[in-house]
């Protein structure tokens, strides 16, 4: 970027006055000294090369005919920086590459514009798509080469709704709810919070459609050190060839099953004695039985729990099962129906993790191709994992339960000076900034990240 002479006006020198509250004035000056408050980016950027994310990229990702220019690793790295830092639309790259001072911190000369990065992100094909999620894969061997031990992975899957604007955008339509939009479909690690695979797919796309085709690619992704699966979903996921492939790669699954008439008719016929109660609400109790649906090849077994209406008429009710409403899971696990109920109740910290992926990350889709929104979408998907691993690898323990928006504020958005001579760049934060420590402790503790490192 050419450096722009710029003089400073006689009054801003004096300092413009504003009285802030009454008897408190507070005089603006402006400085040519190198400031930032995009400091988290130092951070950001030297655990991506600790965990040799630019290096994978562009071995794996080959977008550009021409090797002049910004490498592959720089365009996706920008726009998760981008994301990383709260930025919710494209031209938001704007603030990034024009401050220098956080340039020098990163070591880079320029960041792509947005026009550049727009442009690179309307040249992926599917089969570009398949790249990142390759490199993606390899990334995730480094990572859990570098962290505490993880052998086994409970994974939420779970479509979104994401509403978008603008009738030329591919791929957006009326979703099942009347929604203009797109429809991401996303893989989480309860245990991390990790987003393994997300696809971006049109807006009235049903939302367990060619799920075993996901699952495959997900199953893609499996670092080797992973090695039991448990999947859980709603009942967007209830299909026979879910199922057949979870069984035929030895994973669990418990799955909100549909409540077709033949298998209520099942639940409806077992005998009082068959339920039991919780000990904890006397209002709920449990039960299973034995169904094969139509065209599947075997019975399973299904979990039942069901939950006594309030009645609000006082008036006897007709059939019994009319005073019970009921929720119905398929599994392949053994164990207490209870206990397996309540695990897979917690499959709704997923949508949670969805809604802060959705407004941390991905507020916006902003390009009109279908494909330049998938990259997007898989820039932001980096810049979130990124983001967990800094707070779990790196960053003092209290952090392994806050908020993303928490841990941008604490150590991503801190203002400091960037200063360099005798051939060293320095970064100055203030020791009066609340958090500085935990900043100083992420900076110690990233260049030990060649061995494998608690994280709680």
């Amino acid at each position: 970027m050419d450096k722009v002479k710029i003089r400073i006006p006689k009054k801003l020198q004096k300092g413009i006055p504003l009285e802030v509250r009454p008897g408190h004035t507070v005089r603006l000056e402006v400085t040519k000294e190198p400031l930032t408050v995009h400091t988290g980016l130092s951070l950001f950027y030297a655990m991506a090369e600790m965990l040799e994310v630019p290096g994978i990229l562009d071995k794996c990702v080959k977008v550009k005919q021409r090797e002049r220019g910004y490498p592959e690793s720089e365009h996706i790295l920008a726009l998760s920086a981008n994301a990383f830092m709260g930025g919710d639309y494209l031209e938001d790259l704007e603030a990034l590459r024009e401050d220098i001072a956080i340039g020098k911190a990163i070591g880079r000369k320029e960041i792509p514009d947005p026009t550049t990065a727009g442009d690179f992100c309307r040249r992926f094909t599917l089969g570009h798509i398949l790249q990142m999620n390759r490199a993606y894969a390899e990334i995730l061997e480094v990572v859990y080469a570098r962290r505490s031990p993880v052998t086994s992975w409970t994974v939420d899957v779970d479509a979104k709704v994401h509403e978008v604007y603008g009738e030329k955008k591919q791929g957006a339509a009326r979703s099942y709810n009347g929604t203009y939009s797109l429809q991401p479909l996303y893989a989480f690690v309860h245990e991390t919070d990790e987003l393994i695979h997300t696809e971006l797919r049109s807006g009235n796309t049903h939302p367990g459609d060619k799920g075993a085709a996901f699952l495959r690619r997900f199953k893609k992704k499996i670092p080797q050190s992973v090695t039991a699966i448990h999947l859980r979903s709603d009942s967007a996921l209830y299909n026979k060839k879910v199922v057949q492939f979870c069984e035929g790669e030895g994973w669990t699954l418990t799955i909100t099953a549909d409540q077709t008439g033949p298998l209520m008719s099942r639940v409806y016929d077992l005998p009082e004695a068959a339920w039991r109660q919780d000990p904890g609400d006397p209002t709920l109790s449990y039960a299973e039985v034995r169904y094969q649906p139509v065209g599947w090849d075997k019975d399973y077994r299904y979990l039942v729990r069901r939950e006594q209406k309030p009645n609000k008429t006082g008036q006897a009710i007709l059939f019994e099962s009319q005073a019970y409403s009921y929720y119905v899971v398929v599994t392949n696990r053994d164990g207490d129906v209870r206990e397996l109920m309540e695990m897979h109740d917690k499959r709704g910290s997923s949508e949670k993790r969805i809604g802060q992926f959705s407004n941390e990350f991905l507020f916006h889709l902003p390009m009109g191709a279908f494909m330049a929104n998938w990259v997007y979408l898989l820039c932001a998907q980096l810049a979130y994992n990124l983001s967990l691993w800094l707070r779990d690898l790196v960053l003092p323990p209290a952090y392994r339960k806050k908020h993303i928006k928490r841990i941008r504020r604490c150590v991503g958005l801190i203002a400091a000076k960037v200063t360099h001579g005798g051939r060293q760049i320095r970064l100055k934060i203030s020791i009066l900034h609340r958090w500085w420590r935990d900043f100083v402790h992420a900076w110690e503790t990233i260049p030990t990240l060649d061995v494998a490192v608690p994280d709680g």
